[in-house]
């Protein structure tokens, strides 16, 4: 397949010589040339004088397996709904991302978002048209952000954005507005016009915090000032 190095087939081999088999995954190559991965095992045959005369490959298709595997861990990564990071992979990637911003001596933000007037609208028109809005509101979201930043749905009507190597509160804010201007705008919604909000809380690395559980919990705090203050803009973290 050229997708193994040198070092791979030495210790093919070495298990081989040594143990007289070897059995592993390993990526291979149809006569179409499609590279697929298989389970090989190989064992020597040996004649009566101990010498060995054959090699015996035994392999399995795996790639069923494989892509089985990969939607999994998929799917516990992300949100069914929306198909946005969910709550796991979302403090992975704030756990990078403050890495990041130590090494570089820039800023981070946790951008917390919960919906205005959500509740409503899925009472009245139902779950169905409850969720499509959810979608339309997270493509909208991944529309106010660079591709390296990163937008999660946490649960119910919340969202999270991290915005990654920023250098100043007003490069957080820029993208807070912009948010509170997008989904100010009504959606339509199989022939619905639906009008929500969002209030929006955000806390800064390093100023707000060091630790993912914190950052997010301080943006948490900002929003609900926000949403008591009567919803639909944006506050930092005090």
């Amino acid at each position: 397949s050229g997708r193994h190095d040198t070092s791979f087939y030495n210790n093919l081999w070495q298990s081989i010589n040594v143990k007289g088999e070897w059995q592993g995954e390993i990526w291979n190559r149809r006569k179409n040339g499609e590279i697929y991965p298989e389970w090989l095992t190989i064992s020597t045959i040996k004649d009566e004088k101990g010498r060995v005369t054959n090699y015996v490959a035994i392999f399995s298709d795996i790639t069923t397996v494989k892509l089985a595997e990969r939607h999994l861990i998929y799917m516990a990564h992300h949100d069914a709904l929306t198909g946005l990071p969910n709550r796991i992979l979302l403090k992975d990637r704030l756990k990078q991302a403050l890495l990041k911003g130590n090494r570089n001596e820039s800023l981070v933000a946790v951008v917390f978002i919960d919906l205005d007037r959500f509740k409503p609208v899925n009472d009245l028109y139902g779950h169905k048209i409850g969720d499509l809005l959810l979608q339309a509101v997270a493509e909208r979201l991944k529309g106010c952000v660079r591709e390296e930043d990163t937008v999660a749905r946490i649960g119910g009507d919340e969202f999270i954005i991290i915005l990654e190597d920023i250098f100043s509160l007003e490069d957080a804010a820029k993208v807070a507005q912009k948010v509170v201007n997008t989904l100010s705008t009504p959606f339509a919604i199989e022939g619905k016009k639906l009008l929500i909000g969002a209030s929006i809380g955000i806390s800064i690395f390093p100023f707000h915090g060091h630790d993912p559980e914190i950052l997010i919990k301080n943006a948490d705090k900002a929003m609900y000032e926000i949403k008591e203050a009567g919803k639909n803009g944006f506050g930092f973290y005090k």
